[in-house]
């Protein structure tokens, strides 16, 4: 994969002799006008787009006009590259395939442009998460998703060539309860839904899980230690202590605990008035004056 006149990419990857830069794996979102050819359809397009490039030379685009809508693909085996028009600061993205496959897009205005490295170990088993949902373009349910990620070699994951996935056995340490609780957590909280008018379970990344891949923050509860479920059990403790002692003090919610607050202690697990005090929103003061009650409760 190569990049020619690219500036400001975030990316981890190496410049070769050329000067290009060989990228382990890009996203792009932004607005585009867009031409997808093979040998018997020629479409064209105008949306805002969310694109995900592999080494392999797997390509995704989706469409985010209206939702999140897979618009084409190219299966692998594509050459990619990525220029930028000097005269007017558009980016443009090429793929082009040996069987007759063509991709072109020309960004009007970029949103967001980052690289993302491909099949290296992740400490976030959520972003693990919506980048398998992402890759298998909304053709696969929670269950499926599961096996990936802890590397199954069922046959059905094998058949349908998924285990070349980045992700495919990145989460072969935990296990398929772990990885489907962290599944319906990021659906509960509309990271990824369900295709609606599916005829099977399908699930999607969302516009909220999209800005995660695009290099937005990873949600506090699932970068835990702690199995999403007792975090959310240690939330929901935290929230009815903070609202008796709201009450009792006679002074705003928000006073005592605000809300990112809550999930930052339920997902870090302070044991000590110190590790108390390195959480958002706890100064010393409420350290001393409210940690011992916090600290008792786990």
């Amino acid at each position: 994969m190569k990049t020619k006149n690219v500036q400001n990419v975030e990316t981890e990857s190496k410049t070769n002799e050329n000067g290009e830069m060989n990228l382990q794996n890009i996203i792009l979102v932004g607005q585009c006008n867009g031409t997808y050819a093979n040998a018997s359809v020629t479409k064209e397009f105008q949306a805002k787009v969310l694109v995900s490039a592999r080494p392999d030379g797997t390509v995704i685009v989706h469409n985010l006009s209206n939702g999140v809508r897979p618009l084409c693909y190219i299966d692998g085996g594509a050459e990619i590259s990525l220029a930028r028009n000097m005269a007017d600061a558009e980016i443009e993205f090429f793929a082009t395939t040996e069987d007759g496959q063509q991709l072109t897009l020309q960004f009007t205005e970029i949103i967001a442009m980052q690289g993302v490295s491909s099949g290296k170990q992740t400490n976030s088993l959520a972003m693990s998460i919506l980048k398998c949902v992402f890759d298998l373009g909304g053709n696969y349910g929670r269950t499926t998703i599961a096996r990936v990620l802890t590397g199954s070699v069922s046959k059905k994951i094998l058949t349908i060539n998924i285990s070349k996935l980045g992700t495919y056995g990145i989460a072969k340490e935990s296990s398929m309860k772990e990885v489907l609780s962290l599944i319906d957590w990021l659906i509960q909280e509309n990271y990824l839904a369900y295709v609606e008018d599916s005829e099977f379970p399908v699930l999607v990344v969302t516009s909220k899980g999209l800005d995660v891949l695009a290099g937005g923050d990873i949600p506090v509860e699932a970068q835990s230690s702690l199995d999403i479920a007792e975090v959310e059990r240690r939330k929901s403790v935290l929230r009815e202590w903070r609202d008796r002692k709201s009450a009792e003090m006679g002074k705003p919610k928000y006073f005592v605990l605000k809300n990112r607050t809550i999930a930052e202690i339920a997902s870090r697990a302070p044991k000590t008035i110190e590790e108390l005090q390195g959480i958002y929103g706890i100064g010393q003061v409420s350290a001393q004056k409210f940690g011992p009650e916090i600290l008792g409760m786990f």
